[in-house]
């Protein structure tokens, strides 16, 4: 027997986002936007394990501590993000905001390089187009 009071199981995909493309257009676009998204942090995922693989433009050891630590961050996190996005789960987007937010500080930190004046414009985009299209596909809901 289940008793109300139980907490819901814990769901490894967000089940508020399935829904047809056409009965709930604006669930399906958050949908489309967190694919893209995971695709983007799967990309600069690889990037930062190139960096960590001494395939960058200096040798790992040689650069700065800060931009070590952010891409050894970057290498772990983007990734994880990714998956979480792809599969349009809650804690994949928690994931990615963070590791949003920390390339945002990290670029204002590390002001040089041209990933940072690529990146940094793109992922706060990115924040707000999410965060209308996520209550857009709220109101959808109810």
């Amino acid at each position: 027997m289940s008793n109300p009071d139980d907490l819901a199981p814990i769901a490894l995909r967000d089940n508020r986002l399935r829904g047809d493309r056409y009965a709930r257009p604006w669930t399906w676009r958050l949908t489309l936007l967190l694919r893209a998204l995971a695709v983007l942090e799967l990309a600069k995922g690889l990037y930062h394990w190139a960096l960590l693989l001494g395939l960058g433009p200096t040798p790992f050891p040689d650069g700065p501590l800060v931009q070590r630590i952010g891409a050894v961050f970057f290498a772990v996190a983007d990734p994880v993000a990714a998956v979480g996005l792809w599969l349009a789960a809650a804690w994949g987007v928690v994931i990615w905001l963070c590791a949003a937010s920390a390339q945002l500080m990290f670029s204002a930190l590390v002001p040089s390089g041209a990933l940072n004046l690529l990146v940094t414009p793109v992922w706060a985009l990115a924040m707000a187009v999410y965060l209308a299209l996520s209550l857009k596909a709220k109101r959808e809901e109810d």
